[in-house]
């Protein structure tokens, strides 16, 4: 069954909207509100360009193929480049990062979760509640299919609504806050200068963060009813420049709500007294978020064990088992390595989780190095190979007049994204 463009707009907006903006006042607080904004735009325009690319090499396969209809994946564009032969090895490319970012996420939403509910109840240190969340989160994990989760996951954007609206209405409902102090200085409001180069860079990955996408851009072609690049740019440009005007508002309220004071943790909800009724639903959305994120994760962890199976072994590529089938989406692994694999993850994931305290930091960390990677390196890099492939020429000819200035473009991006990467781990690993 196609899905509407609406119904698309509203899946990629699912996708990007999530607990990451809870940290983009804190953001603005290192930033300034000038450059804060400035960057919340860059965000937005690299991330469309990105998700752009992405379609583009997906629309370039269906072309190639003659097939309008053809369902296109990450693993769909690495047998374009690499043939059938070597495109398992090399895959490690999409799924390195892709798993990074899962991985990250995961990380975030357990360290964030245990920093609410300590806030509510200090009596228990976090970590009591990170390991209490295993009672939820471990059987969920353990479903096969996500199917059963798409009623809470609905809820789950509710309550992101609702939090979303509580901040921006609690500015103009609680005459305490500093916004509505005459003497702003005071309270470190800040509107041109930066705190610091560092903290500019660290705070550019927590918004690269927020607007990451791209796990879910190329399902939400495949089941689009128009396919039409036109239509899909519609698409990216409505859900990412809503995410966009959502992102500048929230920063710039929360931040000038504390100023200075703006929680440090980089959870702006912790600052509000009315916190528990909005910190409740925050951990609803991210309980039934973990086991969302944790089922790429599962695939990702598979596809890279199979490539590692292929470099150091004599195993074939058809001797792996796909945790996918092209068909349907059920398990087709043995049963003992899916329960490994997510046993060993979950595990991993817990004792990270026990140990890093600043929910803020995994969000610089993974923005800066997953994030990065898969919404710029990753679509500039598979743009240029695909422009450059010799065997296809003739097909480029045909399908674009603008190829010069798309690998140009590719290339920036491609630059971009590891400027940013390097720039943004050393200063938030050297702040």
């Amino acid at each position: 069954m196609s899905a509407s463009t609406t119904s698309s707009i509203l899946n990629l907006t699912k996708t990007i909207i999530g607990s990451g903006m809870l940290a983009i006042p804190f953001a603005y607080k290192q930033d300034g509100i000038f450059t804060g904004v400035l960057l919340t735009i860059i965000s937005f325009l690299m991330t469309c360009i990105g998700l752009y690319f992405f379609v583009y090499v997906a629309d370039f396969i269906s072309f190639v193929k003659k097939n309008p209809k053809e369902q296109v994946t990450f693993e769909t564009m690495c047998k374009l480049v690499y043939g059938d032969k070597d495109y398992k090895k090399n895959s490690v490319i999409f799924n390195a990062p892709m798993f990074l970012q899962c991985f990250g996420v995961c990380l975030s939403y357990l360290v964030l979760i245990g920093g609410i509910f300590h806030t509510l109840v200090p009596k228990y240190e976090a970590s009591t509640y990170i390991l209490l969340t295993t009672i939820v989160i471990v059987p969920l994990c353990l479903l096969p299919k996500l199917d059963n989760l798409k009623y809470s996951s609905m809820m789950g954007l509710g309550f992101i609504c609702y939090i979303a609206l509580f901040i921006i209405s609690e500015v103009f409902i609680d005459s305490s806050l500093p916004i509505w102090n005459k003497d702003t200085v005071a309270y470190g409001i800040n509107w041109l200068s930066i705190s610091s180069t560092k903290e500019c860079l660290s705070s550019f990955s927590i918004l690269i963060f927020a607007f990451t996408a791209s796990m879910n851009i190329l399902p939400i072609f495949n089941e689009s009813s128009d396919r039409s690049l036109k239509n899909i740019r519609k698409i990216i440009l409505t859900s990412v420049g809503f995410s966009c005007g959502l992102f500048i508002v929230l920063g710039l309220v929360g931040y000038l709500s504390f100023g200075k004071y703006t929680d440090i943790q980089g959870n702006v909800l912790l600052n509000y007294e009315k916190k528990f009724v909005t910190n409740s639903c925050l951990s609803f959305v991210v309980l039934v978020s973990f086991p969302l994120m944790f089922y790429p994760l599962r695939i990702c962890t598979n596809s890279l064990i199979d490539s590692f199976e292929i470099y150091f072994s004599s195993i074939s590529p058809e001797e792996t088992q796909p945790l996918v089938s092209e068909n349907e989406a059920e398990t087709t692994m043995s049963e003992k390595r899916f329960n490994w694999i997510t046993f060993v993850n979950l595990t991993f994931i817990y004792l990270l989780s026990l140990l890093v305290k600043d929910f803020a930091l995994v969000l610089a960390l993974v923005g800066g190095v997953a994030a990065t990677a898969i919404s710029f390196i990753l679509p500039g890099f598979i743009l240029l190979k695909v422009l450059t492939l010799e065997e296809y020429q003739i097909e480029i000819q045909q399908y674009t007049k603008k190829k010069g200035l798309l690998i140009t473009l590719s290339k920036v991006l491609m630059c971009f994204g590891f400027l940013i990467m390097i720039l943004s781990v050393y200063s938030t690993l050297t702040k």
